[in-house]
């Protein structure tokens, strides 16, 4: 059985290894990134925190990656992201099924999802104010052996606060600093249900769609202090689904992984200092027809990952100016059936 091997990355500030002045320190992560990616051998990487121009990527797949990997591009350069960190998906220069490469236009998207501004009432406001989604998912659309299927790569847009350790410490500005993590923890919800109006969208059109979610959801800090004591529950449940619609519902590729092994990023709290510092933050879920083998591609029984084993034996000889990412790699094979 063939197999596709599909891969998200956070790497961070990607964007800083593109050029010909780079420093020392530069250079030995710009060629550790390499060596990582080349060693994990995705068919398919969703980048999160690239480059924000068809040049600057094209410079990463060229300078970086020897050209072993293509960038997909939208018509008309249109991405709908804002700031510096894109969104981008590159595919092996030799995968079978490049040809059929292309990115979702977005404005497709807002048509499928009711456009590109949210209203959300602060605090049970009848004054609602209008929140826009910094950065627009990007949907690769691929067809394998005459199966459609969709990756939507997502970076929801980070709940940090400026200052917000000092303010957290600060028993005068204690409060200031939860108003303003619960007001952007409101925002980063609207921008998971809008990839769930997505989803919903595609099962109106086809019972049985063949999707992938994948990125970094930035679900942090503070994530259980603020589902405990303000009932602002986490943005993975937003995008999985409602059980009451279990069709829908969709499945974790790390779900059957080892628990111990299955986070991404050691980050200290300083909200909750007592809580492990391994977080999950970046995931791969997919719909139900992946698994029950209703589809000519399917996600097996333990096929996912952490690229732990890759990403520590090649940052062990880099120093702590010169790591890959502060994230780790997280992948999962697909299968193709070749009996459908």
């Amino acid at each position: 059985m063939k197999t596709i091997k599909l891969t998200t990355w956070n790497i961070e500030h990607l964007d800083k290894l593109s050029g010909t002045t780079l420093n020392t320190n530069q250079i030995r992560r710009r060629d550790g990134i390499r060596e990582e990616t080349l060693t994990i051998s995705p068919d398919i990487l969703c980048v999160v925190e690239g480059p924000n121009s068809e040049a600057k990527i094209d410079a990463v797949c060229t300078q970086l990656f020897n050209n072993e990997y293509v960038a997909i591009k939208a018509q008309n350069n249109d991405y709908g992201i804002l700031g510096n960190q894109w969104i981008w998906f590159l595919v092996k220069s030799d995968f079978p099924y490049l040809a059929s490469a292309r990115l979702l236009p977005t404005q497709t998207w807002y048509d499928y999802t009711g456009g590109k501004n949210w209203s959300v009432n602060f605090w049970g406001n009848f004054e609602a104010k209008s929140h826009y989604h910094y950065r627009q998912p990007q949907v690769l659309i691929l067809d394998i052996e005459g199966q459609q299927v969709e990756f939507i790569g997502a970076h929801l847009k980070s709940k940090f606060v400026n200052q917000g350790q000092s303010m957290w410490k600060d028993p005068a500005r204690k409060q200031e600093f939860i108003q303003k993590s619960l007001e952007a923890r409101i925002k980063m919800a609207t921008e998971a249900v809008n990839i769930r109006q997505y989803i919903n969208k595609r099962f109106t059109q086809n019972t049985k769609p063949a999707i992938f979610i994948l990125g970094d959801f930035n679900d942090g800090p503070g994530k259980e202090y603020f589902e405990n004591q303000y009932l602002f529950f986490d943005l993975i449940s937003n995008i999985q689904g409602d059980i009451f619609s279990a069709h829908k519902f969709l499945n974790h590729a790390l779900f059957d992984y080892a628990a111990d092994l299955r986070w991404t990023v050691n980050f200290k709290d300083f909200v909750e200092p007592q809580r492990p510092p391994q977080i999950l933050l970046d995931h791969i879920l997919f719909t139900q027809a992946l698994v029950n083998h209703h589809l000519k591609i399917t996600v097996l029984p333990n096929a996912g990952l952490v690229e732990h084993e890759v990403h520590d034996f090649v940052n062990s000889r880099l120093n702590s100016n010169q790591k890959t990412s502060d994230h780790k790699p997280v992948s999962v094979h697909l299968t193709i059936n070749d009996g459908q």
